[in-house]
């Protein structure tokens, strides 16, 4: 553990070869090794250490080769991005004990490395990054902690990508596992930074939130492979203060009238599938050949089966692969079949 006495520091700190970074919402894929990358463009990176991982309480503490170094960093930092990197000197004048900042306990996890790049100088974050999604580390770091996973009704959706994709087409997908509550879809700047995009949906019950985390892991549509992790039930009201992040459309909240399931029944919840129920489609839509017609546009449509009633009509598609049922549920889910909202809903039927 560490600790401050106070949350203010004193002025002589300002000479300290010390940098303590808080990030908001930090990718997972981030190491000591890329902070050392960063950084070793403005002198010498003596050692990284992350203090505390997790979505809303990301801590890293870097020290520098000097404290003029220490000003350069801090400088570009504060010039990357205020609202996802707080940076702030620190002194070790006295050594890590137990006690809190700011009234938040900082776990300290035994992942830290001595920098190797004391003669490497970089020119852009973009280039970092992109070095950085290529190296794999030769081994793997055992992280140290007395915690289990926690489940929330909350979920992280990290490696998100894809043009067209905004809140609603995502809920279009995820609503599938459970009614929801709110989504929040973060896009980051590419001119800014290279750091990823990420989802947070918050369901209604744990349950579903549960589901989606044992079933939905490395889902790919558009250009997204995501994996997905649980994180605190209030990560999305604490984002939704930074407006700039994110666009009208990238905030979905959820409603009755929204909802896939009546909360009064008993719900079957069904991992994705490649075949999909197409549902309340007029008489004249319910046919295969309209079906053919209107889903080949999404990709390759491997089969049809029309499953008409005397009043209800629907038909199951089933798309070339999972990937592409995605994208048509992203895309097709309450859009308009001859001037009708068609549904459409993962299913375990089979063509």
């Amino acid at each position: 553990m560490i600790s401050f006495s106070s949350p203010v520091l004193p002025d002589s700190w300002m000479n300290s070869n010390m940098l303590l970074l808080s990030l908001i919402a930090p990718p997972e894929n981030l190491s000591p090794e890329y902070f050392g990358s960063l950084l070793t463009q403005y002198g010498q990176v003596s050692q990284v250490t992350i203090l505390n991982k997790s979505l809303m309480d990301y801590k890293v503490l870097v020290e520098m080769g000097t404290p003029e170094a220490a000003k350069s960093a801090k400088s570009f930092l504060d010039q990357l991005s205020s609202n996802f990197i707080k940076c702030s000197f620190y002194s070790d004048e006295k050594p890590p004990q137990s006690g809190s900042l700011n009234n938040c306990s900082l776990d300290l996890i035994n992942d830290s490395t001595m920098s190797s790049l004391r003669n490497r100088h970089s020119t852009s974050l973009n280039e970092i990054v992109q070095e950085d999604d290529k190296q794999q580390p030769s081994s793997k770091r055992k992280i140290n902690s007395s915690t289990t996973l926690q489940h929330t009704t909350t979920l992280c959706l990290n490696g998100i990508k894809g043009k067209n994709l905004d809140a609603q087409k995502l809920y279009n997908i995820f609503s599938n596992f459970g009614n929801i509550d709110k989504i929040l879809f973060i896009k980051y700047n590419p001119e800014q930074t290279r750091l990823k995009n990420f989802a947070l949906i918050k369901y209604l019950k744990e349950e579903y939130s549960i589901f989606v985390f044992e079933n939905c892991q490395k889902l790919q549509f558009f250009d997204s492979t995501i994996s997905i992790s649980f994180v605190a039930e209030d990560a999305i009201e604490k984002l939704l203060s930074l407006d700039t992040l994110y666009n009208e459309q990238d905030y979905y909240v959820g409603s009755q009238e929204t909802d896939r399931f009546n909360s009064s029944n008993k719900m079957n919840l069904l991992p994705p599938s490649q075949v999909l129920h197409v549902s309340n489609l007029k008489k004249v839509s319910s046919n295969a050949e309209t079906m053919w017609d209107v889903f080949s546009e999404f990709g390759i449509v491997e089969a049809v089966k029309v499953l008409n009633t005397q009043f209800k009509f629907m038909c199951l598609v089933k798309m070339e692969n999972l990937k592409q049922a995605l994208e048509v549920m992203a895309l097709m889910h309450n859009e308009e079949v001859d001037n009708r909202n068609v549904q459409i809903s993962f299913t375990k039927a089979r063509i």
